[in-house]
């Protein structure tokens, strides 16, 4: 069942008990259960309460995601549903995706901090994830001492080094190749802020999605509130009308959002993504975009809508 469904019930019904009734609501509308089980997380310190802190969290992911992929509902509009951050909301779900079949709850008799999950979370590998979250309990780390060994690539460093084996903990030699991470994602633009910057809905891999304002790289647009600022957010949306859209189960506003590629490079001053977009009319198949797709921000810039940064 949906939640979005709507079912009607005869609860005079003698074949319906509370707990029918109260398993159907649920079904309904989970946004009841998913504020009751954030109300009761403890944050003390013992371990008890860390374990049970760590699987509110995972099951909220599951409910808030569920309940996304059934209803369509962007992440902030679930969010001011259950009254709780935007960027909290999204790190529950992406918890839940990354560990859809049950998540490690100890190791070395430690158990695993909610800060050690939220540090791992960017790391795709399995492996990898596992490696830093057993050393960070073998080592006692805290959050900034894991997230510098992540950041610091010390996975690899430590494989590269013959010392460690993650597998089967013995000597091995592995060469690795040097080249750098690729940053390149499918996305869904949701939102046309200005002529420069976008919201995404950004496939990031294992199942999950997730909602970032973009700036594009290299150029400037004129402010949305001048002429020449609207001009460059209706050519957007002029070249967006041309993209073949995915069409998505709900019915709601966002049923239907131009596919794009965007190669992310880093942070600019407001916490924005600084990206390439690439976009092909009359194409959705993220792999054909990326190979023979126009990049936008040149786009922009040669139709006179933008000015080099």
């Amino acid at each position: 069942m949906r939640f979005a469904e709507v079912v009607f019930v005869n609860l005079s019904q003698p074949h319906l008990t509370s707990a029918n009734i109260t398993i159907i609501t649920t079904m309904i509308n989970p946004l009841n259960k998913i504020k009751k089980i954030l109300s009761t997380i403890d944050n003390s310190m013992e371990d008890d309460a860390k374990l049970a802190m760590v699987k509110g969290y995972w099951e909220v992911g599951k409910l808030t995601a569920e309940y996304k992929d059934s209803t369509g509902k962007l992440i902030a509009v679930i969010a001011d549903e259950i009254e709780a951050p935007k960027h909290a909301v999204q790190r529950y779900i992406q918890f839940y995706k990354t560990y859809p079949d049950g998540y490690p709850q100890k190791y070395y008799d430690r158990v695993i901090l909610w800060s050690y999950i939220c540090s791992v979370l960017p790391v795709h590998d399995k492996v990898e994830r596992d490696f830093y979250l057993k050393e960070a309990c073998k080592n006692k780390w805290n959050k900034h001492q894991l997230c510098e060994r992540i950041n610091n690539r010390y996975y690899q460093a430590v494989k590269e080094s013959s010392e460690y084996n993650v597998k089967s903990g013995k000597k091995k030699n592995i060469v690795e190749s040097k080249e750098q991470q690729l940053f390149t994602y499918a996305a869904e633009v949701i939102k046309i802020v200005d002529g420069d910057t976008l919201d995404l809905d950004i496939d990031v891999g294992f199942r999950l999605k997730l909602e970032h304002r973009v700036r594009f790289r290299g150029i400037n647009c004129p402010e949305i509130s001048t002429p020449e600022g609207q001009k460059a957010k209706a050519f957007l949306e002029g070249e967006f009308a041309k993209c073949v859209v995915e069409k998505l189960e709900s019915k709601g506003e966002h049923a239907a959002r131009p596919v794009v590629v965007v190669k992310t490079y880093k942070r600019g001053l407001y916490g924005r993504y600084i990206v390439d977009i690439y976009y092909l009319p009359g194409e959705s198949n993220p792999e054909v975009i990326a190979k023979k797709g126009k990049l936008l921000n040149q786009v922009l810039l040669d139709q006179g809508h933008a000015s080099r940064a």
